[in-house]
């Protein structure tokens, strides 16, 4: 009788126990919202929004792979080196860029980067080879960094340039009013040549009227206290484009040799 009882109130205390937790109700932690990339069409097609953020990204490049054929064909067609005894030559390229934008009360705040990396299999000093293409900051028209100048534009359809060298670390401002821009830049000429605390300035007029543009650009080298001048006209006429350019030089200097 004891045991009986003793069972009973066990079972009733499990039961009570089991009613008690069961009453009590359960809570589900809700999902937190998630935030899906957004198209940014504020600096044109490809940026996106980075998540948490307001700044724009666009991620670019591309892949190339070719196959060099004739005597000697190692690196004569990339330009570096010495050329090998092979008759044949495969290599590969990977180009990658990064261009992240952003506004600002002061404009438009720019930070891009974009790299080159080449694979080949021969053992030239050109060989896996990573090239840093372009790194800057922009904010407005005043822009810091490693990247292309006004030396490098040229005449369409063109493969001679109608410069020497032509990318440098700069800090350069250019005004853009529309149909007239006026620019000046300052360069780091070491490694050019063999004096010590190069600089380079350099200064552009560019005007536009109608189908017609003209640019004039000048470049002083103080390493070889030498400067160029270059003009280049360009208009549209039907079907094409008709473009003329000149170019004086004291003597050979950085900008134009």
């Amino acid at each position: 009788m004891n045991i009986k009882s003793l069972l009973l109130g066990s079972a009733a205390a499990l039961a009570a126990v089991s009613g008690a937790q069961a009453a009590d109700a359960i809570v589900a932690a809700e999902p937190e919202p998630m935030e899906y990339v957004r198209v940014c069409d504020a600096f044109g097609t490809g940026y996106f929004y980075i998540p948490g953020t307001e700044t724009c990204l666009k991620i670019g490049g591309f892949i190339r792979f070719q196959t060099n054929f004739g005597e000697n064909a190692v690196n004569r067609l990339q330009g570096w080196g010495n050329a090998g005894t092979s008759d044949w030559d495969a290599f590969s390229r990977a180009y990658i860029s990064f261009d992240a934008k952003s506004d600002t009360e002061y404009g438009t705040l720019t930070g891009f980067f974009a790299a080159e990396f080449n694979a080949d299999n021969d053992t030239d000093i050109g060989d896996s080879l990573i090239d840093v293409d372009e790194a800057y900051i922009q904010l407005g028209g005043l822009k810091a960094g490693f990247f292309y100048s006004w030396w490098d534009k040229g005449l369409n359809g063109e493969t001679d340039s109608i410069g020497n060298v032509t990318e440098f670390n700069s800090i350069a401002y250019l005004y853009d009013g529309g149909s007239f821009q006026a620019g000046i830049a300052i360069d780091e000429l070491e490694g050019w040549s063999t004096k010590p605390n190069g600089v380079g300035v350099q200064g552009i007029v560019s005007a536009s009227v109608g189908g017609v543009s003209f640019d004039l650009l000048g470049g002083y080298d103080t390493e070889f206290e030498e400067g160029a001048i270059r003009a280049l006209l360009s208009a549209d006429l039907g079907p094409g484009v008709f473009q003329i350019a000149g170019i004086w030089a004291s003597d050979p200097n950085a900008y134009w040799a």
